[in-house]
């Protein structure tokens, strides 16, 4: 990338600071997952104050586009359904962090426009170190079974989770703890690996592109590989897939992407009755969380069916949950049933989540904004729009096999995958279109 002329500054911000900026919240977010809140916040922030330092206005920072508008409608929604929500306060409290992440990443993805070149190379740098470090953390946590986790609560017992499902204490010492503490971790090191090639394949040195693509690519793949979270793990396969598809067929992947998207929810009730009434919740083949997993859905889509139009209200799942269990008996789990039949805590997918809180509104106007969003990724640079496509894939892959909707780490990890997605398409804005990852990049350094 090309060094900035002395005239093009920066207002008085130090570039250096700007870039530790992305170098803390994908190392602490590695870290710390429940600090992707405090990390968007910072990101976005960052970014906004350095595009009015450059000039920018409030004007520029929320072009009307579809993609946008179908994402605010989205959060207005939410923002009405909490009203009917188990826990009204609750639900605002999650409608209003949805309406403010949206807001945060399409006003950073237009503050991008607004930076120098040296600012984004240096942030690239910045991320691309720490996405490195971060899983190597992770990798060394998996090859001493959690030392550093272990180490921490040893020394600070009130970090200690009031649950000791998933960790062993003897005689006041923790001694274990199960590798499934570290699916945050995993989940967040899988939303860096895509922006962080793209960034990779911006900044690297054209003998050195291909090597270190390679090495990140493949660190990161073995730490997920070793993981215990298999949402990741089919993330990782089929968001390479959609790579290799969009750099080939770039517009009939995305548009497929868009239809699948939709089909997430056109499908996901009839796929649940239909993979209970098989007994997949029986099978002797099938992993536990599998099975219970099937069992939730069946359940909870069955639940659905009694508030089809508009749901039982944001963030309810748990909530109502928790009452069903106090009323509850043993027989509402049946022999060789790994799991009563409850709704659980939560679905275990964005898709069905989203039918049974919002109802059928709610999916539509979701279905709508995302399968926007993933066209709108047209209007990247031609080099970046395979990562794009990757990126979605991921956070698609993930969302509907694991995490609640509305966990409050999951949805900003989301929006600052996008927002350090925006960062690494920037250099290839004026760019002429690359073929391969060897290609220089353009020297203007502007994303959109």
């Amino acid at each position: 990338m090309a060094t900035v002329a002395s005239s093009d500054t920066y207002g008085e911000a130090n570039p250096r600071l700007f870039a530790a900026v992305f170098f803390l919240a994908p190392l602490i977010t590695s870290i710390i997952p429940r600090l992707s809140p405090a990390a968007i916040a910072l990101v976005g922030a960052s970014l906004v104050l350095a595009a009015f330092r450059r000039g920018g206005s409030w004007r520029e920072f929320f072009v009307p586009s579809a993609a946008f508008i179908a994402c605010l409608v989205f959060s207005i929604y939410v923002l009405l359904n909490a009203s009917w929500a188990w826990n009204q306060s609750a639900g605002i409290a999650k409608a209003s962090l949805l309406l403010g992440a949206i807001l945060l990443v399409f006003a950073s993805a237009t503050a991008i426009n607004k930076l120098s070149e040296r600012h984004i190379h240096l942030a690239a740098i910045a991320f691309i170190a720490s996405a490195a470090l971060g899983g190597l953390y992770l990798l060394l946590q998996m090859l001493t079974d959690g030392a550093i986790t272990r180490f921490v609560m040893n020394t600070i017992p009130m970090v200690r989770p009031d649950n000791t499902k998933r960790i062993s204490i003897v005689h006041g010492e923790v001694r274990r703890i199960n590798l499934n503490t570290l699916n945050q971790n995993v989940t967040l090191l899988m939303l860096h690996v895509w922006p962080g090639i793209l960034m990779l394949s911006a900044v690297a040195r054209p003998q050195w592109r291909k090597p270190m693509i390679a090495l990140f690519f493949g660190t990161s793949a073995a730490v997920i590989l070793l993981s215990k979270h298999d949402s990741s793990q089919l993330a990782l396969l089929g968001s390479a897939l959609i790579f290799l598809l969009a750099r080939k067929w770039y517009s009939q992947t995305i548009r497929g992407l868009a239809v699948l998207w939709c089909l997430g929810f056109a499908l996901i009730l009839p796929l649940s009755f239909a993979a209970y009434d098989a007994g997949l919740h029986l099978s002797q083949s099938l992993p536990l969380s599998y099975k219970a997993r099937i069992i939730i859905w069946e359940y909870t889509s069955e639940k659905t069916l009694e508030h089809p139009w508009v749901g039982v209200g944001v963030n309810s799942t748990r909530e109502r949950d928790n009452a069903h269990e106090r009323e509850t008996h043993p027989s509402e789990q049946p022999e060789g049933f790994v799991f009563k039949r409850t709704t659980g805590h939560h679905a275990h997918s964005l898709f069905l989540q989203t039918w049974y809180e919002l109802g059928a509104v709610g999916a539509v106007l979701l279905a709508l904004a995302g399968a926007l969003v993933v066209l709108r990724s047209s209007r990247l640079p031609k080099h970046a729009q395979p990562f794009a496509a990757a990126t979605f894939a991921t956070f698609a892959i993930i969302a509907a096999f694991a995490w609640g909707a509305w966990q409050t780490w999951w949805l900003c990890a989301g929006a600052l995958a996008a927002v350090y997605l925006c960062l690494g398409a920037s250099p290839f804005r004026a760019a002429p279109d690359p073929t391969d990852l060897s290609s220089t990049p353009g020297t203007s350094g502007r994303a959109g």
